[in-house]
């Protein structure tokens, strides 16, 4: 199928990793002209597998978006290695400006950007990352459950508190859970999750290192403890500028989205993966593809001829 050089693209796609690859590859086989942009590292690009991706269980995340690259080539769709600084226009005519001077123009976004992990300012937490030191249980589980495990999650208290220990204690009955200080959970509430194999430390984490089957906790008492693995849950930023700027609503979790088309309040705009709806890649995947979809959907919605509209 041949396209005209000089016309808009129909589909601009922001973002190289799981949910933007998706996408692109849904554009093209959806026969709609689509161009991709990347926006900077994969969130993955710490992490050794992927798990709970159906047939690719265990591989490499970065193998895996290889693999991507390399069998959307056929397709023809072009990716470009930069990054978008400015989106200007509205729907059907929109305008993205790049880091390497060039201009883009297409009818429909979709965002792709990702999220950063910001993790707690603790020596030797970062350099454990996506090794000893895990932020998902869905993810990174199965691997070494019923072995020695730990959380550090400052500030639990209460149900909520609870259920997030609970919630990794399913993984193994000997989890260390750790924070600050000390923990705010009443004595019998700190005497039942014993009976479960918690245990609380109150001495606030001072010290990760890593050892060859997981990692050492320091503590500022001066006790030490050794765990397979350490979970933590820091603060997840939003790659959102460019939604901002373009005035899609923005909630606490990502983007805002509809459900069963990714798109955002703002009209020609899609969203999907970890910028908008979760943190697994499947769900990154299934998000790309829906908003490529629904998007190509819209496009030809606007161009049936009058004699085919109801």
């Amino acid at each position: 199928m041949t396209h005209d050089p000089t016309a808009p693209y129909d589909i601009l796609i922001i973002g190289g990793g799981f949910a933007g690859l998706s996408a692109a590859l849904y554009t093209a086989r959806g026969m709609r002209r689509g161009v991709l942009c990347t926006a900077g590292p994969s969130r993955n690009a710490a992490a050794q597998h992927t798990h709970g991706f159906l047939t690719q269980d265990g591989t490499n995340p970065a193998e895996l978006l290889q693999t991507a690259r390399a069998q959307l080539a056929q397709y023809e769709l072009p990716i470009i290695e930069a990054e978008v600084t400015q989106i200007t226009g509205e729907n059907n005519a929109f305008t993205a400006h790049l880091t390497d001077g060039r201009t883009i123009q297409a009818r429909k976004l979709i965002l792709a950007t990702g999220v950063q992990d910001i993790l707690p300012p603790i020596p030797g937490l970062r350099e454990e990352w996506g090794r000893g030191v895990q932020h998902c249980p869905y993810c990174y589980g199965w691997e070494v459950r019923d072995q020695p495990l730990a959380l550090y999650q400052p500030g639990l208290t209460g149900p909520d508190g609870l259920w997030t220990i609970l919630y990794h204690q399913k993984l193994s009955r000997d989890l260390l859970v750790c924070g600050t200080g000390p923990h705010d959970f009443t004595a019998e509430q700190r005497e039942q999750l014993q009976g479960v194999g918690v245990t609380l430390v109150d001495s606030a984490l001072e010290r990760v290192e890593g050892i060859p089957k997981g990692v050492r906790l320091h503590f500022a008492d001066g006790t030490s403890a050794e765990r397979a693995v350490l979970y933590t849950h820091g603060e997840r930023k939003l790659n959102a500028a460019l939604a901002e700027t373009l005035g899609c609503k923005i909630e606490s979790g990502g983007i805002f989205v509809t459900p069963n088309n990714q798109k955002t309040s703002v009209d020609g705009v899609f969203a999907a993966g970890d910028v908008s709806t979760g943190n697994q890649v499947a769900f990154a995947v299934a998000g790309g593809a829906r908003a490529a979809m629904f998007a190509a959907f819209e496009i030809l919605s606007e161009n049936m001829p009058t004699w085919a509209r109801a």
